[in-house]
């Protein structure tokens, strides 16, 4: 079984291979200002039509900053909409840790200026660090178009904004989201939501506790107003926009919530100036750092956020995938106060103790069509070619509500579908517990999932990038399956299992290897029972009739002893060549009688057990598990399911069937690779050690 993927904490993946290092010393170098070839100011890296000019900060102001007066007022929107982001780059300046993670240090305006400057994005399990020169879009000859700060000569928020912009094809693309996407983005965390308003999924009572206990451990929080469009309410609200909340707070007079927006600002009770403040202390008051500025931040009752907000979004940090500093910020002082005020008697009963570091195991998958994308168990038959994970939790958490529990979260993410311009799927996963001495079949079979029911299953499938459960369960083993909701829905995914104690994950598919099947039986021991077969003293006047001098035949010749003697395959020069080579013992280029029988002999049990699996309907072999992977163990050969995914990707037709003659190039393919393998294998392990000319010489010669 294939490992588990570790996270990769210091490693940084270079957006489109441009160096920031090497681009800006070349600048310098040459005394030229960076012009990006990948992000051109023009309306293609725009997305829209609209018309701007391109200035950098130094002509659009004296003395222009980067980074100056940072924080979680700094960043203002423009007339992109992309508020969901916005609130996001609020929320993570609270944290400068994690500010600094996405925006390296030693970038500004005077030290070696050459116009470039660079930011880091978690995209899809790894940090992407993405280059962009400084020329930014502004209309009104030097007013910002797009995010800006509220100091005009400060520019890191519009040039952060240009390099998302990049990373996902241009500007237009961020038009519209969730304010999750860029949380999760920004930090690499793991987010949870919670619906206010649906009855089939209630939030949970100690919503606020939640919430609370989530700003206290540097988690990021932010919420939203449904609309399609952005419009503002009578309350001051606006349908459609995304707002951070930038602290919770339980007081002697309820005022539990503080979103913030940089629109404009809530109207109702508890607002800026409202007469519910009279009701309040003094000193209450400054513990709330409480101000009547048109900062676009404000307090509400808990209350009046339930009724008037839709969604919350908690994204927890991961520790694997930020900085120390950022750690650090997980836990302070404030966070202590702000709990001995919600739980002032476990304060009393001991020492606060450090936030608690997640253990994670992460795997990257794939649905891929007419293979892996089994969607739903709306049909078991193709539910059960989804890809499937094992998770082994092998003990109970130190401090759990309930005895003997480990406390989980699984979190699901759709991998690229913005950067590529892709629709959303819905999605979910689904959790079966396997009981203690009983055994799961490798892979999980049609009939094990017929008669076990799921312990835990996504109840509503919901079209968003991410879908997270936190699910407590007892120390044992568990099987995994994420899906779609429909089948053959192609996507990449990210699956994150968080727990507090270490867990062990791998995925629960077939090792590839050749099994131990006895390479002829009765019918393969004569050569002329198959139909249409030469007796042995008629191949060998077929052979020896195109045979030279050597008594060895070529590629060309031994297609046209192929086409002879298998009319019904249509063998191509390509095909012929496969075949050859994996004959061909001492690299000649061609191959002997002796080899030329061995061919024949396989050929004829490829095409038997091709018929017999093949679909009686359509005349073609299925592509999915039971056709493909059924066929190749017939034969000996066994490979995981994602691999075969990848023969149906390179040899089936849009349906996922596979011909005759497709299906003879593939197993001639995974044949020699098994075998060349094993000659290189260690035969105490399943690794090989080959050098790179052999490497080359097994990869091309096949």
């Amino acid at each position: 079984m294939a490992p588990a993927k570790v996270d990769k904490t210091g490693s940084v993946r270079l957006f489109r291979g441009q160096d920031y290092a090497k681009l800006k010393a070349k600048c310098w170098s040459e005394a030229q200002l960076f012009t990006d070839p990948e992000f051109p100011a023009d309306a293609t890296s725009l997305g829209f039509n609209k018309d701007v000019e391109w200035k950098r900060p130094t002509e659009m102001a004296a003395y222009p900053q980067f980074m100056k007066d940072v924080n979680r007022f700094s960043v203002v929107q423009g007339e992109l909409g992309d508020c969901w982001f916005v609130s996001a780059l609020s929320a993570i300046t609270q944290n400068p840790g994690l500010l600094r993670r996405v925006v390296p240090e030693g970038q500004d305006f005077t030290m070696k200026y050459v116009g470039i400057f660079h930011f880091r994005f978690w995209q899809g399990g790894e940090w992407v660090d993405v280059v962009v020169d400084d020329q930014l879009p502004v209309i009104y000859g030097s007013t910002l178009c797009f995010s800006s700060s509220r100091n005009n000569s400060e520019f890191w928020s519009a040039l952060l904004e240009k390099a998302y912009a990049k990373l996902h094809g241009c500007y237009g693309a961020l038009n519209s989201g969730k304010s999750y996407e860029a949380t999760e983005d920004l930090t690499g965390g793991v987010t949870e939501r919670y619906l206010l308003h649906r009855e089939d999924l209630p939030p949970p009572p100690d919503l606020f506790s939640i919430v609370a206990k989530a700003r206290q451990r540097g988690s990021l929080v932010t919420c939203n107003v449904s609309g399609s469009c952005e419009r503002e309410c009578e309350n001051g609200l606006v349908m459609g926009h995304a707002y951070s909340i930038t602290g919770a707070r339980r007081c002697r007079i309820h005022v539990p919530w503080k979103p913030y927006v940089d629109l404009t600002e809530w109207k109702g009770p508890w607002s800026d100036g409202s007469d519910e403040w009279r009701l309040m202390s003094k000193r209450e008051k400054e513990k709330l750092q409480l101000t009547d500025a048109d900062d676009g931040e404000f307090w509400m009752s808990f209350e009046e956020f339930k009724r008037n907000f839709d969604e919350v979004f908690i994204t927890s940090l991961n520790p694997h995938t930020i900085n120390q500093e950022a750690k650090e910020q997980l836990y302070n002082m404030a966070d202590v106060v702000t709990e001995a005020i919600l739980h002032p008697e476990q304060l009393r009963a001991r020492e606060v103790k450090a936030s608690k570091v997640w253990e994670v195991v992460t795997y990257d998958g794939s649905w891929v069509r007419n293979s892996t994308a089994g969607g739903s168990p709306n049909n078991q038959k193709l539910f059960s070619n989804n890809p499937q994970y094992l998770l082994k939790l092998t003990e109970a958490d130190d401090d759990t509500d309930e005895a003997d529990t480990c406390a989980v979260i699984v979190s699901l993410t759709q991998k690229n579908r913005r950067v590529n311009q892709l629709p959303l799927y819905p999605i979910g996963f689904f959790v079966y517990q396997i009981n203690e001495g009983s055994e799961v079949p490798t892979p999980a079979t049609v009939s094990w999932f017929r008669f076990n029911a799921p312990l835990f299953y996504t109840k509503k499938f919901t079209q968003t990038r991410t879908v997270t459960h936190r699910l407590s369960l007892r120390p044992g083993q568990y099987l995994l399956i994420p899906c779609t909701l429909k089948h053959d829905q192609e996507a990449d995914f990210l699956l994150r299992v968080f727990c507090e104690k270490v867990a062990i994950m791998e995925e629960n598919d077939e090792h590839p290897m050749i099994l131990d099947t006895p390479e002829t039986d009765e019918v393969d021991s004569r050569l002329d029972s198959f139909p249409g077969s030469p007796k042995i003293n008629i191949l060998r006047g077929v052979f020896l009739a195109s045979a030279g001098d050597d008594n060895e035949v070529d590629a060309v010749k031994l297609k046209l002893i192929l086409d002879h003697l298998f009319p019904y395959v249509e063998f191509s020069l390509d095909l012929s060549r496969s075949l050859l080579a994996m004959m061909d013992g001492d690299l000649s280029g061609k191959v002997s009688y002796f080899e030329f029988e061995k061919l024949i002999q396989s050929l004829r049990r490829w095409v038997r057990v091709y018929n017999e699996r093949k679909d009686e309907e359509n005349d073609l072999l299925s592509g999915h598990s039971w056709g493909l992977g059924d066929a190749l163990r017939d034969l000996g050969l066994q490979i995981p399911r994602r691999i075969r995914a990848l023969v149906v990707v390179r040899y089936g037709d849009e349906q996922g069937h596979i011909s005759l003659r497709d299906f003879l190039m593939a197993t001639c393919r995974i044949s020699v690779m098994l075998e060349r393998f094993e000659s290189h294998r260690n035969p105490d392990d399943q690794e090989a050690n080959i050098r790179l000319h052999d490497w080359l010489r097994d990869t091309l010669y096949c």
